[in-house]
């Protein structure tokens, strides 16, 4: 090897083992960089607080009670104080609370009322020689006694003509024969009301002279009651003590019925309750029922389906929990460091007191509850650190590997680099040296 290409290898080799070198640097910086980040997990484990399971005895606390002989109060917080009201000193401000029993009116929504309104009529029936005649869309009946104008039924007449069929005063098959083939005297809102058939009163009319008897109903609309459902509804009694206290009640709590006349308030049972209704809201849904039906808006076999929501009231006793805050004066007598006695403020009368111990379920459950997901918290920790240090681990072998095969490669050139040095001093020996 001549020395021009001597000097170049070594210069090569000189510049791969620096190479060499500096790749090692990183990989070392890379292996402090990744005992830092397993330090840091070291550290968070050390630093994380194992889960501890709550004690019960922790929630056992001393309860207090009294009774006046009419209610039982149980004493919820004690505050130590020092205060002197019109001549009486106290040492405690006691929260305590009990239940009494309230009168109260409640309202609900009966979403499916099926309310129907049932006239209580007296009913005959009968024949009449007639003659019919058009009357602009109507019919004109003359007979002996007189002339009657004839005219399509409408949806009030619906529930005396059921009245009707029920009696068997009348064939029909559902409300639409009524409505549509039913024909009633004109004057609606008279007492006595005559219904027949379109179909008779056309036969009569195509006669050739217009005669022929005719067959009626007539009906008189005594009075009125309303069902909802299979229940049937009565009249709001004010003689009866009982239906009196609960309707005052209710127009207590519920002002919209104070108004409401004493006539037009009706009663029926359900499941135990007595409920209060308006006739003006069962009204309303009779009248949406029909509504609907004739308008098509639903698929219904009867005008009871799919009726607005009713309002209903109940009276009733409902418990409920009433809290109080006073001073008062408490007294251990006996030195157990349970106190005996109690004494509130604006009463004479010093109350025994009784003491036991009670567990706050609930607060334990909470608790209990709480460990149990720090616990999972905990373990999920613990085994994304576990996760993160193992594979610091896999990379820190992996630089290991490379600094090993470095190692190698640089002790390699190290001997290759003598070598190619010796061959240097060797031709720089043999071509300037002048003397052996």
């Amino acid at each position: 090897m001549g020395m021009a290409a001597s000097q170049a290898r070594y210069l090569g080799l000189t510049a791969r083992k620096t190479n060499v070198e500096y790749e090692g640097q990183q990989i070392n910086q890379a292996r402090t960089a990744l005992a830092n980040q397993s330090a840091n997990l070291w550290n968070q484990m050390l630093n994380m607080k194992v889960p501890t399971a709550p004690n019960k005895t922790d929630y056992v606390n001393e309860q207090y009670s009294f009774s006046d002989g009419y209610n039982e109060y149980e004493i919820d917080a004690l505050q130590s104080t020092n205060a002197e009201i019109n001549g009486e000193k106290y040492n405690y401000v006691v929260t305590y609370h009990y239940t009494q029993d309230a009168y109260k009116a409640i309202q609900e929504k009966n979403t499916n009322p099926q309310v129907q309104k049932i006239p209580t009529i007296s009913s005959t029936t009968g024949k009449e020689n007639v003659k019919v005649e058009d009357d602009a869309g109507n019919y004109k009946v003359t007979s002996t006694t007189g002339a009657k104008i004839y005219k399509p039924c409408t949806a009030e007449d619906v529930e005396i003509l059921k009245a009707l069929a029920r009696e068997g005063k009348i064939k029909v098959d559902d409300i639409t024969q009524i409505q549509n083939e039913f024909y009633q005297t004109e004057g609606s809102n008279s007492k006595v009301k005559i219904y027949c058939r379109k179909e008779d009163l056309e036969e009569i009319k195509n006669k050739a002279l217009q005669m022929g008897d005719l067959s009626y109903a007539e009906a008189i609309a005594d009075d009125y009651k309303y069902k909802l459902g299979n229940k049937e509804a009565e009249r709001y009694d004010k003689n009866d003590s009982t239906q009196k206290t609960a309707l005052d009640q209710i127009r207590h709590d519920y002002p919209e019925l104070v108004n409401v006349p004493d006539s037009q308030i009706w009663k029926y049972e359900f499941n135990g309750k007595t409920y209060y209704v308006s006739e003006n809201e069962l009204n309303e849904c009779v009248n949406s029922g029909t509504s609907n039906y004739l308008n098509n808006m639903y698929q219904i076999s009867s005008n009871i389906d799919y009726q607005k929501g009713l309002n209903q009231y109940y009276a009733t006793n409902l418990q409920q929990n009433v809290t109080e805050t006073k001073y008062a004066r408490l007294d251990d007598a006996s030195g157990t460091g349970r106190f005996q006695n109690i004494k509130l403020q604006d009463s004479s009368a010093v109350f025994a007191l009784n003491s036991e111990e009670k567990s706050n379920e609930l607060a334990y459950e909470n608790s209990m509850q709480q460990y149990e997901y720090d616990v999972l918290q905990y373990e999920k920790t613990i085994a994304d650190i576990n996760a993160k240090t193992s594979k610091i681990q896999v990379q820190d072998r992996t630089l290991e590997l490379r600094l090993r095969q470095l190692d190698t490669e640089q002790k390699a050139l190290a001997t290759e680099m003598d070598a190619v040095k010796q061959v240097i001093q060797k031709n720089i020996e043999s071509t300037f040296k002048t003397f052996q």
